[in-house]
């Protein structure tokens, strides 16, 4: 089975594509938590921190589907490259007015995120574009699934590490580097140079198309999950006298996503990729609400562990089911619009899972997660079902 990865990793383009895409990955995962390491430290505020690091999630939410239609239209090359240099230039004014002026860290904090390359998203697209084989494909989005994952535990981590060793600076300074390797890199072997053709394909908004809402709504719920585990994770540590733990168990999660993903890829599935999508969250649904019966400080682990299995096969599915939706020309586009919308869901699951913890205790976070993959499998159902009555219902009629 095995022989499905090395038939990926033999194409002319994958050394550069999962190199220069997993470097680029870094920052990506790294400069939030980098955000609040410096705002912390050198203007002794969590609240501006937390504020600065917001703005930078919400603006790359924003602007990244747009930066994405660019690409689609000009090349790849074309709008990597200049949005690399920005934001180079931007984190540069995070660091240097991190001192000097609030309004300007700020602009500057939002300007770094809305110039973030989607660098899964480039990647993703050069793969979907090249490959035919629907088994290849998939195997190609595992790893794209598990470089992900390996990014959001190496960064945050590597920001740690260079912020106790090389002080406030370093972990943006090091985001810096590793961008322009990244981004130079997938922009110099790119092969979507400004095709004329692509110029004027008329590009009207990826929501009108068919089921894609209910995707995108349903990747939002996730995004709660996703924003909420890591606050609600270390708010039941600390109250059981194990704060020490509590990043350890946060890592729990991606770890066992990355060990699903691995094995996702060796499957030869025959199932819907829409109807892979819901099962995987159906199943973190269950893992997550089962804490609510056990709450035992010594099984909680298990069962992280168990939810974390779902994360991968979730967005593998959903990327390959964006795929079948969207047209090839604009997938830049579409996979950037899936990042945004689980930004859109961290943000704000971060923020009320804060508040309920606040509130009302850790364990009682556990509910909010539960309803979160609740919510993000019910939406997904609803799309899935919708388009099985059509399917249907078209069946009937041109029979």
């Amino acid at each position: 089975m095995l022989t499905s990865y090395r038939d990926v990793i033999k194409h002319s383009h994958a050394a550069p594509t999962f190199g220069y895409g997993m470097i680029g990955r870094i920052p990506v995962a790294m400069n939030t938590v980098a955000l609040v390491f410096l705002i912390s430290s050198v203007r002794d505020s969590f609240l501006l921190a937390g504020i600065a690091s917001s703005f930078y999630t919400l603006c790359g939410a924003i602007v990244g589907p747009r930066i994405g239609r660019l690409a689609d239209r000009l090349g790849t090359r074309v709008v990597l490259l200049p949005i690399t240099a920005i934001n180079a230039i931007s984190i540069l004014g995070v660091v240097f007015f991190s001192t000097r002026s609030i309004p300007l860290l700020l602009f500057f904090s939002a300007l770094s995120g809305a110039t973030m390359p989607s660098f899964g998203s480039y990647t993703r697209t050069r793969w979907s574009r090249t490959i035919k084989d629907n088994r290849e494909l998939g195997v190609a989005l595992s790893l794209e699934s598990v470089l992900d994952e390996t990014a959001f535990v190496v960064g945050p981590a590597l920001a740690g590490f260079l912020f106790s060793l090389y002080g406030s600076n370093s972990p943006l300074i090091a985001g810096i580097v590793f961008t322009i390797i990244g981004g130079v890199g997938l922009a110099i072997t790119s092969f979507d140079h400004a095709k004329d053709e692509d110029r004027k394909t008329p590009h009207g908004g990826l929501l009108k198309i068919k089921y894609v809402k209910s995707l995108l709504a349903s990747l939002v719920a996730l995004g709660l999950l996703f924003g909420s585990n890591f606050v609600v994770i270390l708010a039941v540590a600390k109250e059981s006298g194990r704060a020490a733990e509590g990043g350890l168990w946060v890592g729990l999660y991606p770890i066992g996503s990355t060990i699903a993903g691995l094995a996702y890829g060796l499957i030869h599935w025959k199932s819907r990729n829409a109807t892979r999508y819901s099962l995987a969250l159906a199943f973190m649904t269950l893992s997550t609400s089962a804490i609510l019966f056990f709450q035992d400080i010594d099984t909680i682990i298990y069962f992280i562990i168990l939810s974390g299995i779902g994360i991968a096969p979730a967005l593998i599915a959903a990327n390959a089911h964006l795929k079948e939706l969207v047209p090839l020309s604009r997938l830049n586009e579409a996979f950037s619009l899936l990042g945004a919308s689980l930004s859109i869901g961290i943000t704000m699951g971060s923020t009320f899972s804060g508040m309920l913890v606040d509130r009302f205790g850790g364990w009682n976070g556990f509910y909010f997660m539960s309803g979160a993959t609740l919510l993000a499998t019910t939406l997904s159902l609803i799309g899935i079902n919708a388009g099985k009555h059509e399917a249907l219902g078209e069946t009937i009629n041109h029979g």
